[in-house]
């Protein structure tokens, strides 16, 4: 049989031993050859091209742990060979029959299998082959040595394979071996990166990229049978249409059998230290096996070097997956209550004591209870939200007690609010049962009636609240209750009279609360002191709340801080927090990053970056996002819509004004924004009537609300404007008009107010007016209301003369307008918007292809809305890889974050993956 080619991959320098030493053999110097090395190194493909050699008469065997008891089992694969068999019948079938020989007869049975096979040789040249064999049987390796020593005439090669490693199998046989002058050892060693390389380009292809082979090497070591195997599971991988490194049933069956050929105490070793994962060390292994230290360390050699263990750790996930699924249940209960007896004195973090309670099957009662919360308190420090449910749900059913359980209920809950809020969403019968029952504390009630809130449901929310009211017999419960009330009056301020909402709390019962619901206080007082005109005190509360706030633990308390200084006119402090709050984007939840984009979306328009502000409102508004609002979804809902309309773009702001929200929507304080928004659609289609009474109806709500501001609506100057494109009621518009300029506002809202001021005076006033419109705009940095006010200035200036400068003018509005993307305003301006995202589109395809393969797979997964840790599992890479790839990615693209990341990224990957996606 010959060896194929690529099994030999930088073995030339062996393979010419061998056939020396065969050529040697071949012409009268016999000799033996010991092929060493690891486990599946390729000693058997090297043995199986020096026997593919001519002229030699060819006897193998191969030997294995099971039937290294049976005496002269070695020897009678040997004579399964029809020339040998001739030659000695009775010995042939004497070895067949694997007996042990009577007393005084196995020193006679040498003699004759040493002649059998001189005699053999005298006629044509033995080439005797023997795999593994460390596992023969004693009597076939005396027989075998016997002929060893008397060879050296004859043209006989003795080539064995044989694990290397610390203590032989048999001492007494190597020692003989070694002093034989015809013997030689050819040491084989594992694949190199280099080496693994050129194995993937011969399977896979010449252009095969390097990052395939590199993670290949990762997960294979350089082990040749695992390569193979990895090798296959990739290309029936890529026939599926799923790129990257995929370690499948190849990869499993070669690990498996690289494991099982290394013996007992191996498989021992590496079934402890896949049980006990990330805690494997020697000295629990050692404990945990029974075997001694000598041993397990022997061990441990020789796992590594066969590249079937990297210290004490898997080269792959899917390795220690392997070694855990070949347990039966018996045995790995066994092993994970050795485990946990073990590690409950050693120091080990709770979540690694929890797995163990698991697989030992003890998931029930206190102790159960204590070390699972224990350890979803861990998985939740270090941002690892799914584990940290997971571990809540277990305490949950291993608890008897009904307030234990209702509490953990709800603590799984604002965690999968957090990473799943769809899914969370189910808990919410359990929880509003346990509320009726009084089975929920005071905070817990708060924050289940605050979710309720956020979610639309303002009934269930008040139920919860009532429900509290009679066991509330402490300053702090009633200063709890207080605080929901509060948070569900400013959330629903319609369903509520206007004197209930306060931000007073009585004395000393604002300091009473614990730190998570007092920043959620302090944040509902900075949103009613914004929406009361006083701004500074809004934004100190904000700003106090947000330095102490984790975004990802308080969410909605970080929602409410943002708000008030948005509505608060300060933008950008809210673009200085939503970014100082993003944190690691590769640690980042869904709820984050909803967060991130929603509020970005509403800072690209107030700021005049309308293509940003639909990207990322469209980000925020994904599938994977929009449940995270609740009735909050129509603020970048609104920031979309607008920013289409600014763009020319209605059917997309129709889209998303026909998007399905919570029924409260529109009575609650985020049903506003929607409300404007539908006004601006009115005003863009043509529909002035229906945008004065949509905004009259949004004015309406706001002063019924006690929640006036322009930071929320600027509803008396858009109803202005709805006026004087309908061409009548020049006074209501003056009066609208004069009525808000009177009011607090910043910049930004003075801007629009002068603007629209202006057009309803005579063009010597109104250039007055929009000069100082234009002054103003030097401070809030909104290019499309500067376009805007640039616009009538020309105009203005036209018609009192002014054209030269009216011309200038004119030209800087058409190049702001371009900028923004705004098409409608440029058509206003006489201009074709024929070059708007030209430059980008020009030379977009250029830096994509930039890209390495590698970078362009991940940035793929993440333009549609991959994590890091998704798309680190799809491709077999850790999650810092992904992240290295993104951080490249967007350096090379010119974007700030995967938000930014443009959508003919999804259309890059392997056309197999474009194909499922769209299917």
């Amino acid at each position: 049989m010959r060896a194929a080619p690529d099994e030999l991959i930088a073995r030339d320098d062996e393979l010419s031993r061998l056939q020396r030493a065969l050529t040697r053999a071949g012409s009268g110097r016999g000799g033996v050859v010991a092929i060493t090395g690891p486990i599946a190194s390729g000693k058997t493909a090297l043995l199986d091209a020096g026997a593919a050699k001519s002229g030699f008469v060819a006897l193998r065997a191969v030997c294995s742990w099971e039937e290294r008891t049976l005496p002269y089992g070695m020897l009678g694969q040997l004579f399964d060979h029809p020339e040998l068999a001739a030659q000695a019948p009775d010995l042939a079938h004497f070895t067949a029959s694997c007996e042990s020989p009577q007393a005084g007869t196995d020193n006679r049975l040498r003699a004759e299998f040493t002649r059998t096979l001189l005699a053999l040789a005298a006629d044509w040249p033995v080439l005797i082959g023997i795999d593994d064999v460390h596992h023969a049987d004693a009597e076939s390796l005396r027989c075998l040595l016997h002929l060893a020593r008397r060879i050296g005439p004859a043209r006989i090669a003795v080539v064995l394979t044989e694990l290397r490693r610390p203590t032989p199998a048999d001492s007494r046989f190597q020692a003989e071996l070694l002093s034989l002058r015809s013997y030689q050892e050819i040491a084989l060693r594992p694949l190199t990166e280099a080496q693994t390389g050129e194995l993937v380009r011969r399977h896979l292809g010449a252009e095969t990229h390097e990052d395939v082979s590199a993670d290949t090497f990762r997960a294979t070591g350089g082990n040749l049978l695992l390569g193979h195997g990895l090798i296959n599971d990739i290309r029936e991988a890529r026939t599926a249409g799923r790129p990257g490194v995929v370690a499948g049933r190849a990869y499993r069956l070669a690990y498996l059998s690289s494991l099982y050929r290394c013996g007992p105490s191996a498989l021992r070793v590496a079934r402890a230290s896949a049980v006990l994962g990330a805690s494997a060390e020697a000295v629990l292994v050692q404990r945990m096996t029974g075997l001694n230290k000598d041993a397990v360390e022997q061990v441990y050699e020789q796992l590594n070097e066969g590249r079937l263990l990297q210290g004490e750790r898997f080269p792959h996930p899917a390795a220690r997956s392997i070694v855990l699924d070949d347990l039966s249940a018996l045995e790995r209960r066994n092993l994970h209550e050795s485990a946990l007896e073990l590690l409950r004195d050693h120091g080990v973090a709770g979540n690694v004591l929890a797995r163990h309670q698991i697989g030992a099957g003890r998931v029930h009662g206190e102790e159960a209870v204590e070390l699972f919360t224990g350890a979803a308190r861990e998985h939740h420090l270090r941002g690892e939200l799914d584990d940290a449910a997971g571990y809540l749900e277990l305490a949950h059913r291993a608890s008897d007690d009904p307030v234990t359980r209702a509490a953990l209920r709800v603590g799984a809950a604002a965690i999968e609010r957090l990473c799943n809020p769809v899914r969370a969403g189910r808990h919410l019968p359990e929880l509003l049962t346990a509320s009726r029952a009084g089975l929920l504390s005071s905070e817990h009630a708060v924050s289940l009636a605050d979710w309720l809130a956020m979610g639309g449901r303002p009934g269930e929310a008040a139920e919860v609240l009532a429900t509290q009211r009679p066991a509330a017999d402490s300053e702090q419960h009633r200063a709890l209750l207080r605080s929901g009330e509060l948070s569900l009056a400013l959330v629903h301020p319609g369903a509520w009279d206007p004197l209930r909402r306060t931000d007073r709390f009585a004395a000393g019962g604002l300091g009473s609360l614990p730190g998570p619901a007092r920043h959620r206080a302090v944040a509902d007082q900075a949103v009613i002191a914004a929406l009361r005109g006083r701004l500074d005190r809004a934004d100190a509360n904000a700003e106090s709340v947000l330095q102490h706030t984790d975004a990802t633990a308080d969410r909605t308390t970080a929602i409410m801080a943002l708000l008030a200084l948005l509505y608060a006119e300060n933008t950008d402090a809210v673009q200085f927090w939503v970014d100082k709050l993003a944190g690691d984007e590769g640690t980042r939840t869904p709820a984050d990053e909803a967060v991130h984009a929603g509020f970005n979306a509403e800072i690209a328009l107030r700021r005049g970056d309308l293509m940003r502000a639909v990207e990322y409102g469209e980000a925020a508004l994904g599938h994977r996002h929009l449940p995270t609002w609740g009735m909050a979804a129509a603020l970048p809902l609104s920031s979309t819509v607008v920013a289409a309309i600014r763009l020319g773009d209605l059917d997309r702001a129709e889209r998303w004004l026909a998007e399905p929200l919570p029924q409260q929507t529109p009575e609650s304080l985020f049903g506003l924004h929607l409300l404007w928004a539908r006004g601006q659609h009115h005003l863009a289609t043509g529909r002035h009537g229906a945008a004065y009474t949509a905004f009259r109806e949004c004015g309406e709500r706001m002063r019924r609300w006690a929640v006036d501001v322009p930071g929320l609506a600027l509803w008396r100057v858009d109803a202005a404007e709805s006026l004087l494109l309908l061409g009548r009621d020049r006074a209501e518009g003056l009066r609208l008009v004069s009525e808000q300029l009177s009011r607090p506002m910043r910049p930004r809202a003075r801007v629009q107010t002068l603007r629209v001021q202006a057009a309803y005076s005579p063009p010597p006033q109104r250039i007055d007016l929009l000069e100082e419109a234009a002054d103003l705009l030097v401070t809030c940095n909104d290019q499309y209301e500067l376009a805007n006010v640039l616009s009538d200035l020309a105009e203005a200036s036209s018609m009192v003369r002014q054209h030269s400068r009216a011309r200038g003018l004119l030209r800087r509005a058409r190049h702001l307008a371009t900028q923004c993307g705004a098409v409608p305003l440029l058509r206003r301006l006489g201009a074709e918007p024929s070059d708007i995202g030209g430059a980008w589109d020009a030379t977009l395809g250029q830096r994509i292809a930039s890209l390495t393969e590698s970078e362009r797979r991940v940035a793929a997964l993440a333009a549609v809305g991959r994590t890091n840790r998704e798309i680190a599992e799809q491709l077999f890479v850790t999650a810092s890889t992904v992240e290295q790839h993104l951080t490249n990615v967007f350096r090379k693209l010119a974007v700030k974050g995967r938000q930014q990341l443009p959508k003919e990224l999804a259309d890059v990957g392997e056309p197999a993956d474009r194909d499922r996606r769209c299917g």
